[in-house]
C-alpha cells in the first residue's frame, strides 16, 4: 500500500513541488493551501473549487491529520475550555481555549512534557518525551478553530504557553508561525501571537535573525539569579544579566513591548527586596510585568501567597515603584487549565462495586512508549 504524505507537515514550497509533480497547476496549489490553513478543512472533499479528479489525486497521495480528543473540559467559573489530545503514537498533550468578551485565545503546546523543569510547573514533572511536529502544532489550533467557526466565532490570539518550551522546538514553531501569519493561512498579525520562553538566549537571537519577531513573554519570576535559578534551573546556563541584553536587542529590533511573567510564590519571590531588584532589571524596557499568583499543583511543594501578600507585592510595584504591572485574573483553575497546571490529566469514572456508586477520580494517564 502506498504511504500517504501528511500534508500539514509541508510548507508552501514543498506543497507546490509535490502538487506540480502530480500534474496540478500553480493556482491549484494556492487554493489547496488556503483550504488547509485558512478554512481549516479536515477532508479534501470539502475543497469545493477543486475538481473531482484532483480531489482523487489528493486522496491517493496525501492525508489531512487530526488529533483525537480524549477529553474536553469546560470551566464552570469562566468558560475556559481544556482539550486533552492524543497524538498518533499515543502520547498526550493539553491545549486551552481562553474566552474573553472581545476575543478567543488558544494556548498551544509545543512539546510532550518539558525538559526545563521549572519548579512551579506541572508539565515537567514527568520529564520530556519529544517535540511536537508541525502538523501537531497546527492541528491543535485548527481543531479548535473549526469548533469556533461553527459558532460564528474565530480565534483572535495564539499564545505558545502550553506544554513545553517553544524555543527548544524552534524549527517547527517557526514553520507554524510562517503559516499562521501568511495571507493564505490564518492571516494573523504578529502582534496577535505570543511566545513564552524560560529564556533560551541563542534561540531568541534566531527569532531576530529570521524576522519572527512576534510578541515575546519571558518567564522571569525573580529579580535575582540566586532565587531564579531555584525556580528555573536553566538560569544557571542563561543568567538574568545575559537575558536582559538579548531582550533589549529583541525590543530594539522588533519594536515590541516585552512581557515579564512573574509567578508569585509564597515566601520565595514575593518580598519587597525582590520587587526592588525586579525594578532595577526592567526599568529601561518598554514592558509590562504580569503578576501570576501561584496555581497549586499536586506533587509540588510551593504555596500560593495570601491575598494580603499578593496585593502588597502588586501595589508596591504599581504605586511605589511606578511600574507597568498587571495582576492576571485566574482562568480555568477548576479544570487545571491555568498557568503551570497542564499535565495530561484525565478524568475517569470508577465504579465502586461494593456500594454501587460512581466515584470521579483524577488520574495521570501514562502515554504509550
Amino acid at each position: 500500500m502506498k504511504t500517504k504524505i501528511d500534508i500539514l507537515k509541508m510548507n508552501y514550497f514543498d506543497l507546490e513541488n509535490s502538487c506540480l509533480e502530480l500534474g496540478f497547476k500553480k493556482f491549484n496549489v494556492k487554493q489547496i493551501y488556503n483550504w488547509l490553513h485558512q478554512k481549516n478543512v479536515d477532508k479534501f472533499e470539502k475543497m469545493t473549487n477543486i475538481s473531482k479528479k484532483n480531489i482523487e489525486i489528493l486522496n491517493d497521495n496525501f492525508l489531512i491529520p487530526s488529533l483525537k480528543v480524549v477529553e474536553h473540559q469546560i470551566s464552570r467559573i469562566d468558560g475556559t475550555e481544556k482539550y486533552l489530545f492524543e497524538l498518533h503514537d499515543g502520547k498526550l498533550i493539553e491545549t486551552v481555549l481562553m474566552k474573553h468578551k472581545d476575543r478567543n485565545t488558544i494556548c498551544v503546546s509545543s512539546q510532550v512534557g518539558c525538559a526545563v523543569r521549572c519548579s512551579f510547573c506541572a508539565t515537567g514533572i514527568n520529564g520530556f518525551k519529544r517535540d511536537l511536529t508541525l502538523d501537531e502544532i497546527l492541528s491543535q489550533i485548527y481543531h479548535i478553530q473549526r469548533e469556533l467557526v461553527s459558532k460564528d466565532e474565530k480565534v483572535r490570539n495564539i499564545v505558545f504557553m502550553g506544554m513545553g518550551e517553544p524555543l527548544l522546538n524552534l524549527d517547527n514553531v517557526i514553520e507554524s508561525l510562517k503559516i499562521l501569519i501568511s495571507e493564505e493561512g490564518l492571516n494573523l498579525s504578529k502582534r496577535r501571537i505570543t511566545i513564552s520562553t524560560s529564556g533560551i538566549i541563542p534561540q531568541i537571537e534566531r527569532l531576530i535573525e529570521e524576522d519572527m519577531t512576534v510578541e515575546l513573554a519571558l518567564s522571569l519570576h525573580a529579580g535575582s539569579n540566586e532565587i531564579r535559578k531555584n525556580i528555573i534551573p536553566i538560569n544557571v546556563k542563561y543568567p538574568i544579566e545575559d537575558l536582559m541584553k538579548v531582550l533589549w536587542k529583541y525590543q530594539k529590533t522588533s519594536g515590541r513591548r516585552i512581557t515579564f511573567e512573574y509567578i508569585l510564590i509564597n515566601n520565595l519571590n514575593d518580598t519587597i527586596e525582590e520587587a526592588k531588584k525586579l525594578k532595577e532589571l526592567v526599568k529601561d524596557f518598554d514592558c509590562i510585568i504580569n503578576i501570576i499568583p501561584y496555581n497549586p499543583v499536586e506533587g509540588l511543594n510551593h504555596e500560593r501567597p495570601s491575598r494580603n501578600r499578593i496585593f502588597k507585592f502588586y501595589n508596591y510595584l504599581k504605586d511605589d515603584l511606578r511600574l507597568n504591572v498587571t495582576l492576571r485574573g485566574e482562568k480555568g483553575t477548576d479544570i487545571d487549565g491555568a498557568c503551570g497546571q497542564l499535565r495530561q490529566k484525565q478524568k475517569k469514572l470508577k465504579l465502586d462495586v461494593k456500594n454501587g456508586n460512581l466515584e470521579e477520580k483524577i488520574i495521570i494517564k501514562n502515554e504509550k512508549n
